[in-house]
Order: C-alpha cells, then structure tokens, then sequence
C-alpha cells in the first residue's frame, strides 16, 4: 500500500486510485490537488492533468483571496528578509570552510609535511563527494522532518568539523581532521547549496523569487572573497618565516571559521522556521512529489536531462577552479599573494553579477533562456582569452589576466540561478530542492573530476585552461533549439 500524503484525504472532486499511486507531498494551507498519478500514464499526460488541476487550484486561490479562506491567501512577511541575511551568513561562512586551504596551498605545503597540490584538491573534494553521496536522503529528510530541523543538524554538523581542525596542528592528525570537516561540510551542502530556490519560493513573491535565489547562491561564493584574504592571516612561505609561524597562522584561522559557524548556527537557533504561515504565491502553496515519484520523472524527463548535463559540465569547472585557481596563475608569474587579488576581484564580481542577473531575470520574465544563452557565449570569450595567454599567443599582462579570469568565473557563475529557474519550471511540481539538489550534484560530479586530475603530474597545468575554455564553448550547442516550458511563471503571473 503507498504512502498517502500527510493529511490523508483527498478532495471531493478527485478521484483517488490507491491501487498504483505516486503521491504527492501536501503543504499545510495549500489548495488541494489530485493526490494520484497512475505509473503506466506517459510522462507528458501526467504533466498535462497537473497543470491542468494547477488552473483549477488558482481559481480556488484567487477566490480565497477575495474573501475565502485566509489560509489560503497570498501573504508575505518582513521576517523573510531576516531568513535571508541569516541563510546568506550561513552559505557564506560554509564556502570559507569548504575552500580554506585552496589560496594558502603554497603556504600549506610549507609548513605541513605531506601536504602537496592533491592533498589540498582531496580537502575541498571531500565535500563534493560526500554531497552526491547524502545529498538524496538529506532531500528526503527535508520533506520528512522540515526545513528547520534539518538545517540545524546538518550545519551543527558542519559547525563540528569546522571545530574539529582547530584540535591540533600536527601531522597526520591535523590532515585526518581536515578531511573529516570536509565530509562534514559536504553532508551540510545540499541543505546550504540547494535551499536557496526552496527558500525563495516558500518566503518569497513571484518578482523576487529569483533575486532571492541570486542573493543566496552569490553569498556562497561571497565566501571566497574573505577565503582569497586569507593570505593576509596566513604568511607565505620565506626564509624569514618558520614553519611553526605558519602552522601558528593557520590555526588562526581555523579558530576564526568556527567561531563564525557556531554564531549563525546559533541564530538559526533563535529563529528560522520551515516557512511562513501563509504563501507568498500561488504555487508555492501547492503539494509537491515526494522523493522518488519525483525522482522518477527526473529521470524520465529528456530535457531535464539535457539540461542537467549541460549545467554540469558549463559550471562545475569553472566553479572548482577559483578554489585553485593559484596553479593556473603560478606560471603566469602570479605567486600566491598576487594570485589573491585575481581569486578576489573573481570572487567578489561572480558574487554580485548573479544578483544584477537575476534581478534583471525578474524584471524581464519570459526570456530566461535568452539570457543564460548570451551569458554562456560571454563566458566561453572570456576562458579562451585566457586560454591565449596561458599557451603565450598572447602577451601576458597584468591586467589581461585579470579580466579574463575574472570574467569567466563570474560570468559562469551568474548563470546557475537562471539554469536552476528553468529546471524548476521544467518538471513542476516536483521539489525545489530535491531538483536544485540534482542540479548541484551534476556540477559536483564534473568538478569532482577536475579536481582529481591535478593528480596528473604537470607543472603548467596548461589543461585546465582548454578544459574551461572546452565545457563553456560547447554546451550552448544543445540547448539553443530545445524550447523549455514555464508551466510555474505562468500560474504565478496569470
């Protein structure tokens, strides 16, 4: 017998089949939908009775909002800013953990025996391999348990391991305990990395939602800005400086990213709850699949498919890149201190250009897909300027090497809440966050894999470059005569 949805019943009008169901996940207060979707049915008719039962579920709204019921009236809260600085805070400080070593990985190797390139790669893989891993069951418990209680324990989890590195600074434990903060950090990132769309939908009106989205994902990689000044805490390897200096350095700052940690898992704790008493648009008030129904027409779905691909090879490297950026500059005459100020300046814009991004996707709805296609083609220039300069076609200046880098990360980067936007419309009304979740993994699985070729030994690592510049000029390709739906927009702005 399937699982029937948390207030079991089912409307008047609907009919409910219990013999070989896929069931929907309620939200409290919502308009009720059709709970019951036959397995055997083809994947667009089922889309079809949805949207269908969707129009119906907006007249109900509509009528509430002139007077009906006030459970289910459109309603939005000043309290959803404080859910945003505090999830933005909280994306932030997991971003300086996750790539903390990454801008002080000459120093790391200095001062810790042991350490290379592909210990300091392995730290931040960790947690991008133990969020493929949990990444289905933390969803799960999500929809199970709520938002709150699961953002608490995974980033009390995170806040742990964070605590854990600033035990001891001597080798092997000091790695060991490096390793585990970021398995740590890894079962904290679904949460962190594929809320923000869930978050925005539940707090947030149809002509902020992607804004929202934008803030929060760019606060993430804000994170990099505070990770790349590092190297004003943590000395660059000299021969005026001990090993025991920087071993010294460096626990600093480890201490610095707990304390941080534990102070927004504590304002979390004062206030965060799961969502608002009312919705803030008509869809976000609507059930939703449960897991692996919604699974299911992941799967099943060839667009969503395409597109997930497309995200993840487009923006997984470029993502990882900026974590290690310094061996790509290293031989471009940028040491580590220098090299600070182009992870920087890349950080910082990528962090901001998202927010204009997806400002701007608000404000001119129904043109997504033009504006992620311009901002693909942008990105790829970019890459390959810096492509030239790294195999000498070009002459290496200073400021070339800031412009292209910069550019191709932070234009890269701005394009994610316009892919996670579409992938959302695309199979509504499947979870927020299970289908940003998909979506990360896809980009955690290729940048995954960048990260373990700097195992191969090459002093250059002139491959990363034609990688970047690879991924981000060919995957504009498939996308430009495939058409996407925006079955969510379209309810939400009727």
């Amino acid at each position: 017998m399937a699982q029937a949805s948390r207030d079991n019943t089912c409307p008047a009008s609907d009919v409910c089949d219990f013999a070989s169901p896929t069931v929907m996940h309620h939200r409290e207060g919502g308009a009720a939908l059709p709970a019951i979707i036959h397995h055997q049915e083809d994947l667009n008719d089922k889309k079809e009775a949805l949207r269908g039962s969707y129009h119906k579920s907006y007249n109900i709204m509509k009528d509430a909002e002139s007077g009906g019921d006030p459970s289910q009236q459109v309603t939005t809260y000043r309290s959803r800013f404080w859910i945003l600085i505090v999830f933005s805070l909280m994306n932030f400080v997991l971003n300086i953990e996750w790539i903390m070593f990454g801008p002080i990985s000459e120093s790391m190797q200095a001062a810790f025996p042991g350490w290379d390139e592909a210990t300091v790669t392995l730290t931040i893989n960790f947690g991008m391999i133990t969020y493929i891993v949990t990444f289905i069951p933390v969803c799960w418990a999500v929809q199970r348990y709520g938002l709150r209680a699961c953002l608490l324990t995974t980033f009390g989890l995170a806040t742990a391991g964070t605590a854990l590195r600033c035990i001891t600074s001597t080798t092997p434990a000091f790695t060991i305990l490096s390793y585990l903060c970021g398995i740590a950090i890894g079962v904290a990132s679904p949460v962190m990395l594929a809320g923000p769309p869930m978050i925005a939908n539940e707090w947030f009106p149809v002509q902020e939602r992607t804004t929202a989205t934008a803030i929060m994902l760019g606060s993430h990689q804000l994170g990099g800005v505070a990770s790349y000044l590092e190297p004003l805490i943590v000395r660059q390897p000299d021969p005026s400086v001990t090993n025991a200096a920087i071993q010294h350095d460096v626990m600093r700052l480890t201490y610095i990213g707990a304390g941080l940690a534990a102070a927004l898992l504590l304002a979390a704790l004062v206030y965060f709850p799961s969502k608002p008493p009312s919705s803030p648009s008509i869809t976000s008030s609507q059930e939703r699949f449960t897991i692996l129904p919604a699974l299911k027409v992941l799967v099943k779905d060839k667009k969503f498919l395409l597109l997930m691909v497309t995200y993840g090879i487009f923006v997984g490297p470029a993502v990882v890149w900026i974590t290690v950026i310094d061996f790509s500059l290293l031989p471009l005459g940028f040491h580590q201190e220098k090299a600070m100020w182009v992870g920087l300046s890349g950080v910082m814009v990528s962090s901001l250009l998202p927010v204009v991004v997806g400002r701007l996707n608000d404000l001119l709805r129904g043109h997504t897909k033009t504006l992620l296609l311009t901002l693909m083609v942008i990105t790829a220039a970019f890459f390959y300027w810096f492509l030239l300069l790294s195999y000498g076609i070009l002459p290496v200046t200073d400021w070339q090497v800031y412009v292209s880098a910069v550019g191709g990360v932070s234009f890269s980067f701005s394009t994610m809440p316009l892919f996670m936007e579409i992938a959302i419309d695309l199979v509504y009304p499947s979870p927020e966050l299970l289908v940003t979740a998909v979506m990360v993994a896809a980009d955690s699985v290729t940048g995954m894999i960048f990260l373990l070729l700097f195992n191969i030994p090459d002093p250059l690592y002139l491959w990363t470059t034609y990688t970047l510049t690879l991924c981000s000029s060919l995957t504009a390709a498939p996308l430009v005569a495939v058409s996407f739906p925006s079955t969510r927009m379209t309810i939400d702005t009727e």
